[in-house]
């Protein structure tokens, strides 16, 4: 109760303002009003880059497969480059995509829903033109036509290969199989979530001498909510390997000679009886005749063995295998 002003103190302050003792002048902004926008919450859009380090190295992976894979399809040097990722809603990313699109539809097993991969439409008729034999540098009109049947199982066979290869990126992170499932020119077409759902969008630039495009993949953020833990984990275990270069490798490893060494023992003896040592004196080693020899590898001693023949010629016999400790 002893916040609450008493009559006495309400009439005092109004006196004060009406005689100008107290300043009601209101304070300026600490803020510019320029940099004041309005935000529209029924209209609002979702656009944000987004840091998912499991993602990122997923779509270096894969953009540095892609590239090899596309020049030798192409037979011409592609240039492709991973650009940041963005969050988005889904109506949003349909939106700006112009008709004719060349939007592929694919799931990634054993994840749930459908994941969508876009080319350019400047990029497929590059594509296309290079796989007829002609030039890329021949500008084809775009508007106002779409893809023959010719044009669309041409740009399929990249798309194929573009899943592949995404298959190999996501390796690491999570093994997955992509499964094409169809593909649209009209992105309206292409509704396979809620308009207002929320999609993370990973962006490829390409570069094929005089024309630049992009190459979109769309994910859902349900699709990847089962894996999320390790898409933003910034360690990645190295587990992508290809088995070709791995088998090559334990090939090479297992060529490689080194130097095996047993010796027998070992003495100590004076200056004195080394220069008295003549033909059939005998030296004692350290070394019991029953006791195991020690087997040096490069110069660690790795194994245990015992002395005997094998065909003739002097062998060791592996007794037991030393650890490290």
């Amino acid at each position: 109760m002893g916040e609450i002003l008493s009559q006495e103190e309400i009439d005092a302050l109004l006196s004060g303002i009406d005689q100008g003792a107290v300043d009601t002048t209101p304070e300026e902004p600490a803020y510019d009003e320029a940099d004041v926008k309005p935000f529209d919450f029924r209209n609002y859009t979702v656009a944000a880059r987004l840091k998912m380090p499991g993602l990122e190295v997923i779509n270096d992976y894969f953009a540095r497969g892609f590239r090899s894979v596309l020049s030798s399809m192409l037979r011409e040097v592609v240039d492709i480059v991973a650009l940041p990722i963005k969050m988005e809603r889904f109506k949003d990313f349909l939106n700006r995509i112009p008709v004719p699109a060349s939007l592929h539809l694919f799931k990634i097993e054993p994840l749930r829903g459908h994941c969508l991969l876009n080319f350019e439409s400047r990029l497929v008729f590059a594509f296309v033109e290079r796989f007829l034999g002609g030039s890329s540098r021949r500008m084809t009109r775009v508007e106002g036509r779409e893809f023959t049947h010719i044009e669309q199982r041409l740009i399929k066979r990249v798309v194929e290969a573009a899943l592949h290869e995404l298959e190999k990126a996501w390796r690491g992170i999570h093994p997955v199989k992509p499964q094409y499932v169809r593909s649209e020119i009209n992105p309206q077409f292409a509704r396979v979530m809620q308009p207002d759902e929320t999609v993370v969008v990973c962006t490829f630039s390409l570069e094929l001498e005089d024309l630049k495009g992009e190459l979109l993949i769309c994910y859902g953020l349900g699709t990847l909510q089962p894996v999320k833990t390790k898409l933003y984990s910034p360690f990645q275990s190295d587990e992508d390997a290809d088995p070709y270069w791995r088998q090559q490798l334990e090939e090479i490893v297992r060529s490689v000679i080194v130097e095996l060494l047993v010796p027998l023992g070992s003495a100590e003896v004076s200056g004195r009886d080394l220069l008295d040592l003549s033909e059939g004196d005998i030296i004692q080693l350290d070394t019991k005749i029953d006791q195991p020899l020690p087997v040096y590898i490069a110069g660690l001693k790795k194994m245990l063995g015992e002395l005997g023949l094998y065909r003739g010629r002097k062998a060791i016999r592996v007794i037991e295998f030393l650890k490290e400790e």
